[in-house]
């Protein structure tokens, strides 16, 4: 009876132990399992709220820097064109029309005024009474003293009161005279309202800041839409004055915004050609929300799950001071054991010389197996190549034998053939057996490829967007640095677009962006790349392409393929009428790179060539001076030098 007492007292003790480590175990996999799909899980709904961020910021960015360019070219215009009235008599009147004309055009500028060469304001000739002086303004000097375009820091104008920002430039006249600066002004509003478009959710908000100073431009918040707070201050973060001195041109971070403390994930894009910077910001707990939701769900389910293995540990042991026969309670363990690791979350299979030996009802779920099916088969079967197999046998079991644990995420084969995205992670059982855990991570894994083609794709066209188009650039370059070649980069924006929205709707004018996206596509070569990278403007890489002649006789083609009629539909609220057609063209602009050339120095001059195809009557090629390694630097001054190498032939 002693001996059976001293042997139920053991069994005892071991069966205590075995529950105490089975139960560690179990709950630390849990636990593990859990961490792992919710650390996946919140990164993936981070860098979803920054890459949609940085859309909207360079979305912003974009069409900032597109209506300032607009000014940009009619101010041009209009200097040019008083330069070279002769008689003075008639370039007050010249003034006038011009103005009038501009105002009309511009419509989102707030005024149109001339000054003379002192800055009074002479057109329009009395506001309210009024002479206005702007010849104290530091704009006014800047404009006196270059032949471009200035823009100024945010300042209240003294006619309204309002935040604005001046857009000026010079007047000479034919005898090279200074005759004073013609502006136009823009106010925070019109900003605020341009941001109040996009898409923020309850606490987003998109700002515009002075690229040196920091100083608010226009603010647009949507849980605050009518406030003006900070204009004309430089409050911000010191996150935003970190990333700014990191990277000025673009970047992010994720802190509480300084003028309403709430937490964003916030993304910036220098405005391009211009003095600003576009910050747009998301807030972290809106973005956040569903994974909240899911950490506390599953949480809660761990929790459970290892209460319910503690209650059923607990009656075990309960169940084994009733038991003597070390024999009996040592079944009655391996039964139980056996039902705690039938779960329905995570797989788990031991192996004895990397052949399947047991495996439980959720690995032979996961993989679309019968019960017991698996067991007698080689891991050899389960994954997808050789190559894999090898690297699992060569690693895992490298790192347990070391004493390490070892994780990993990899493909493994149903058994109908399709791929199945694990996390994978095992331990060693004895010398020859192991034991290894797989977690299905497929749905995370494809929604952030899903996420991934979002990001570098534009959802009108499915064309690459800015994004991946650099990239693609870097690609081709490298290529054609190994084959001794160059490429051609080429910004096309097309003319008369703005009318098909404007006669047609908005619904009409994305069958035309469409409809050129796959003309363009069509036109080209498959090495060659074709990007949207927002609005009406285009994007083109044509690869082994180191001469004007053979870029123009391809660009020549697109062009003359864009102008062929596009079909539309015109639909009206009660009365939709027949298919209509409508004719837009483009403005091209080309830079031939050749060797390793700085990819924005490169773009930079590409856009440039495309304004000055714009300036010289539209519908037309200009290229740009060729760029090579050395001359990357330089190349922004000298862009505006190109000539028309090639324009259109009806």
């Amino acid at each position: 009876m002693i001996h059976q007492q001293a042997f139920g007292a053991a069994s005892l003790g071991r069966v205590r132990r075995w529950l105490v480590v089975g139960n560690l175990m179990l709950a630390a996999i849990l636990c593990i399992a859990a961490w792992m799909s919710l650390h996946n899980a919140r990164e993936g709904d981070e860098d979803t709220a920054r890459l949609t961020a940085e859309n909207l910021a360079t979305s912003m960015s974009g069409e900032v820097a597109a209506e300032l360019s607009v000014i940009d070219n009619a101010l041009a215009t209009v200097a040019e064109r008083y330069g070279k009235t002769r008689q003075s008599a008639d370039r007050a009147t010249v003034l006038a029309e011009m103005v009038d004309e501009q105002q009309t055009l511009l419509k989102h500028v707030s005024a149109v005024r001339v000054t003379d060469a002192s800055g009074d304001v002479l057109i329009p000739k009395a506001l309210a009474g009024r002479v206005f002086h702007f010849g104290d303004r530091s704009y006014f000097e800047r404009a006196r003293s270059r032949d471009a375009t200035v823009v100024s820091e945010p300042l209240r104008s003294r006619v309204t009161g309002a935040w604005i920002i001046v857009v000026a430039r010079r007047l000479i006249n034919a005898d090279g005279g200074f005759d004073g600066i013609v502006l136009t002004e823009l106010t925070s509003e019109h900003f605020s309202q341009l941001f109040a478009g996009m898409e923020l959710g309850r606490s987003g908000a998109i700002s515009m800041r002075a690229s040196d100073s920091f100083v608010l431009v226009s603010r647009h918040s949507a849980s605050e839409p009518q406030s003006a707070k900070g204009l004309g201050l430089a409050i911000v973060s010191q996150a935003l004055r970190d990333g700014v001195a990191r990277d000025p041109a673009r970047g992010w971070y994720v802190t509480p915004t300084a003028l309403d403390q709430v937490e964003r994930v916030t993304a910036y894009r220098q405005v391009p050609g211009y003095p600003f910077t576009v910050y747009a910001g998301l807030s972290t707990s809106e973005y956040l929300a569903a994974w909240y939701r899911q950490a506390l769900e599953l949480w809660l389910l761990v929790a459970v799950m290892i209460a319910l293995v503690g209650a059923i540990s607990a009656l075990l042991y309960r169940g084994q001071q009733r038991e003597y026969l070390g024999r009996m309670a040592a079944d009655r363990l391996t039964r139980e054991q056996e039902l705690m690791l039938e779960n329905d979350l995570v797989g788990m299979v031991r192996l004895r010389e990397r052949v399947i030996q047991w495996d439980n009802r959720a690995m032979a779920n996961l993989l679309g197996y019968a019960s017991a099916e698996l067991r007698g088969m080689s891991m050899r079967e389960l994954y997808l190549d050789e190559a894999t197999f090898d690297h699992i046998g060569r690693a895992g079991y490298g790192a347990l034998r070391a004493g390490e644990r070892f994780r990993t995420q990899v493909q493994m084969r149903r058994k109908d053939d399709s791929p199945l995205w694990v996390d994978l992670s095992g331990m060693l059982v004895s010398e020859d057996e192991s034991l290894w855990m797989l977690v299905d991570v497929d749905a995370l894994k494809r929604s952030e490829e899903t996420a991934q083609s979002l990001a570098l794709r534009d959802a009108l066209t499915g064309l690459p967007n800015r994004r991946l188009f650099e990239e693609k650039l870097a690609d081709a370059q490298q290529q054609a640095l190994r084959s001794q070649r160059g490429v051609a980069v080429c910004y096309l924006d097309l003319d008369g677009f703005k009318p098909v929205n404007d006669t047609h709707g908005h619904d009409a004018g994305d069958a035309v962006l469409k409809e050129v996206a796959l003309r363009l596509q069509q036109s080209l070569r498959g090495n060659d790349v074709v990007a949207r990278l927002g609005g009406d403007e285009f994007a083109i890489v044509l690869s082994a392409s180191d001469d004007a002649g053979s870029t123009r006789t391809v660009l020549q083609r697109c062009l003359a393929e864009i102008e062929r009629p596009i079909r539309v539909n015109e639909h009206h609220t009660e009365h939709p009428t027949e298919p209509q057609t409508v004719r837009v063209s483009a403005s091209i602009g080309v830079v031939l790179a050749q060797g390793t050339c700085d990819i924005g120095a490169v773009m930079r001059g590409a856009d440039a060539a495309m304004y000055a195809a714009k300036r010289a009557g539209k519908a037309r090629i200009h290229f740009g001076p060729t760029v090579s390694g050395e001359a990357a630097a330089a190349l922004l001054p000298r862009a505006a030098l190109g000539v028309d190498t090639a324009r259109h032939v009806a």
